[in-house]
């Protein structure tokens, strides 16, 4: 397995309502705790260069914003390379919303009605709060009984689409897809008639969506992987209850350690910024000594005034104290990383670890350690080598 993690984006280049920072925060949150990196994508324009280590890109809701021609070509090609793409609307589809997310979809064989779901019978609170329960089996709805989705447009879909999830017959319009999905090439496709199934304080407080949501970026990923036993299959072993209450607490324990993982690989990309930023305060500490060394020296010519040119570190002497605060910073990065894995290995050892799991986090910390162990040698070498001269 590869340290990487999946990188998703969420665009908000085209003025989305549903943006990382405010109504996807718990989304954005609920994926860091499954091994995504998540990020907003703001570089105008979509360019494929910009895509090069993304693994699937999000377009919530663009509002009165057009993607361009060019955009829309990048991103069919980024598809049939292997990229996922999600594509979620709102209750008036395309011409409410006025965006283009249809000119999207439609390669994919989706486009979003201009319609309002409304379900007077099975909805959350209100009849624009459908709850969604005629979901066809796939592996992006696996423990998914239903689902809330408010505020949506139907979908209409052509052959290369399968839709996924259907309105009931007393919703209007009845019996119509509002999710739908797609493969092309190597990649994956998911439209979505309302952003809000997402949103927190919204969609994302119905456990079912949770899951939903975490199933739907794994499938757009390529992140296949077996899915868990269902809650029939746990009863079937004997002792339901019990199974159960194990497999609650199998699973906080197991989120818990998943978050630790990520926080290990999430400080690491915090070091690399802070030493960004060292890294311009050195060049910056460089300049002022240039400037004091010239300054000194035309003083001294001019007035005869000798001022000690000295005032800071030598180059070399601010080089060897930055390798060893990096030798420190790394040996310390190694110790926490190994009791983690100490952590982990205990667990496995009492039973209390499955198999699948233990296999995949003792995997990651291995290719960890192996990349710390690998940098902590390289400076160390070279601080021998400052050392010496």
């Amino acid at each position: 397995m590869s340290g990487r993690r999946k990188k998703i984006v969420f665009d908000q280049t085209q003025n989305e309502r549903g943006r990382l920072d405010t109504t996807y925060s718990e989304l954005g949150d609920l994926l860091r705790d499954n091994d995504f990196d998540v990020e907003p994508y703001t570089e105008y324009m979509i360019l494929a260069k910009h895509l090069k280590d993304v693994d699937v890109i999000v377009f919530g809701c663009p509002n009165s914003s057009k993607v361009r021609s060019q955009e829309i070509d990048v991103l069919k090609k980024f598809v049939k390379g292997g990229g996922g793409l999600m594509l979620l609307s709102l209750s008036g589809g395309d011409r409410g919303l006025m965006n283009n997310m249809s000119k999207i979809g439609e390669e994919y064989g989706v486009t979003f009605d201009n319609t309002a779901v409304k379900d007077d019978r099975n909805n959350a609170g209100l009849p624009t709060m459908p709850l969604i329960s005629d979901i066809q089996p796939h592996v992006v709805t696996e423990d998914v009984t239903d689902l809330l989705i408010p505020s949506a447009c139907s979908l209409r879909i052509k052959d290369k689409a399968k839709p996924i999830a259907f309105t009931s017959e007393m919703a209007e319009p009845p019996k119509s897809p509002v999710i739908a999905i797609t493969e092309v090439g190597k990649g994956r496709v998911i439209c979505i008639g309302s952003y809000e199934i997402f949103r927190r304080g919204g969609g994302l407080k119905h456990k079912n969506n949770k899951n939903f949501a975490v199933n739907a970026f794994k499938w757009l990923s390529g992140e296949i992987k077996m899915t868990k036993p269902s809650a029939v299959a746990k009863a079937q072993k004997g002792g339901a209850a019990e199974a159960g209450a194990t497999g609650e607490q199998m699973d906080e324990f197991e989120s818990t350690l998943r978050r630790l993982v990520n926080a290990v690989f999430d400080l690491q990309k915090d070091i690399q910024e802070v030493k960004s930023h060292v890294g311009r305060v050195d060049e910056n500490i460089e300049s002022l000594r240039d400037q004091f060394q010239d300054f000194a020296e035309k003083t001294q010519q001019q007035l005869g005034v000798m001022i000690p040119a000295k005032q800071f570190r030598s180059p070399e002497e601010t080089r060897a104290a930055d390798i060893e605060a990096d030798v420190k910073a790394l040996e310390k990065e190694v110790k926490s990383v190994e009791q983690l894995k100490d952590h982990v290995e205990q667990r496995h050892s009492s039973g209390a670890m499955p198999k699948e799991t233990y296999t995949e986090q003792v995997e990651k910390l291995d290719a960890r350690l192996a990349s710390l162990e690998k940098k902590l040698k390289k400076k160390k070498e070279e601080l021998e080598v400052h050392k010496k001269s």
